[in-house]
């Protein structure tokens, strides 16, 4: 389901009064954040566009220019809601600026508040080197015969391919730490973007009749096409079998699954002596304790959303979650009460910094948060 259609049926939920107690939350704490995103008390003009958002989105449900005398009443019961939320509004700007006992994430937040991950990586050549990928700058990637590895401006690193004859072969190995990810263009043309705490290795060049490399963590693939040259990925104990595709991994050893999600072309799951086919808009599950392979439609807005740099979380955990945050963040998680089973829905960039996930979340009224220096306690 995508972000539009999931939010225009949560919608259609409050106006019936169906939605369940979370939902009616989520979708107040959306109308409250674009009366209070700002530091500055919302002006009559601001509650008055998210009361016509309301209603002309109801309008369009109806295909009427002029709403019924149902729709009118519940244009009256929308009207009271954002009345209602800038006096929430209101009564927050007030209690966060004039309270003495005041919420340690937001009083400290230019001191304390943690940046989103960047673009940075460490690259293992032959012989154990590393190089630091960091910084804007280019840079030409010497110690090795005959390859030819640029960094360019754009965090990304390029393998600029050579002719087959005299190539010496290196294995090389492209780490982002957690807080941090990266795009690699292989020899062959094949694009990979890693995610945060994740690494790929692969040799400089492809002289074999299979493609092979490896990886851990999460990345998504843009595989050029060889028909006479299969792409392999091995992820622990599971191989991906492709020709030319657009797929992501999700592979991280402490997730204990690995799934991977196919947006293009077609690609075989091997696991055990187990292997199948699937399809675009499929997911295949493994885990680590069996051989057996799961396949299910896959939500791929959420499974290629950190590409995209954005979180979405569509009826997750909250454990789950933190795990994303954690990586992306670089902080150490700790659990002052259990996770609960909350399932939370939401979009949020994952360019902005920490405070502003929070703030979503605890918008929900079912968790809150205290951060000290990076690490992030959760309290139920």
């Amino acid at each position: 389901m995508t972000k539009k259609h999931f939010a225009e049926e949560l919608l259609n939920k409050y106006i019936q009064g169906s939605c369940s107690e979370e939902e009616r939350a989520m979708v107040e704490s959306w109308h409250l954040k674009d009366l209070s995103e700002s530091n500055k008390i919302p002006s009559k003009e601001t509650i008055l566009l998210v009361s016509q958002r309301m209603k002309y989105a109801l309008s369009a449900r109806t295909g009427n220019t002029q709403p019924l005398q149902r729709t009118q009443k519940l244009w009256y019961r929308f009207a009271y809601i954002a009345s209602a939320l800038f006096l929430i509004s209101l009564m927050s700007y007030l209690y966060i600026n004039k309270s003495v006992h005041r919420d340690p994430l937001t009083v400290n937040r230019k001191l304390i508040d943690i940046l989103p991950g960047s673009n940075k990586a460490i690259l293992t050549i032959s012989g154990g080197k590393k190089i630091s990928l960091d910084g804007n700058s280019n840079a030409l990637l010497a110690g090795e015969t005959n390859v030819n590895a640029l960094k360019s401006t754009h965090g990304i690193l390029v393998y600029e391919p050579l002719k087959e004859e005299n190539k010496n072969i290196y294995i090389h190995k492209l780490e982002t730490p957690r807080g941090g990810h990266y795009q690699v263009d292989l020899p062959d043309g094949t694009k990979v973007w890693l995610n945060a705490a994740s690494s790929l290795t692969y040799p400089t060049v492809f002289k074999d009749k299979e493609r092979n490399i490896t990886l851990s963590g999460e990345a998504y693939f843009e595989v050029a096409k060889d028909k006479n040259k299969p792409f392999k990925v091995k992820s622990g104990q599971q191989v991906i079998e492709v020709l030319g595709t657009h797929f992501n991994i999700f592979a991280y050893p402490e997730e204990g699954k690995i799934q991977t999600s196919l947006l293009e072309g077609s690609i075989k799951v091997v696991k055990g002596g187990q292997s199948k086919l699937i399809r675009p808009g499929q997911s295949a599950t493994t885990v680590d304790s069996t051989t057996a392979i799961s396949i299910a439609e896959a939500d791929l807005e959420k499974s290629v959303a950190w590409k995209n740099n954005e979180f979405i979380f569509n009826g997750e955990n909250l454990e789950s979650i933190m795990k994303s945050i954690s990586r992306w963040y670089n902080i150490e998680i700790l659990y002052r009460d259990k996770a609960g089973k909350t399932k939370y829905w939401g979009v949020v960039s994952r360019n902005q910094n920490l405070s502003a996930v929070l703030k979503m979340l605890q918008s929900t009224g079912k968790v809150s948060f205290k951060l000290e220096g990076r690490r992030l306690i959760v309290m139920n």
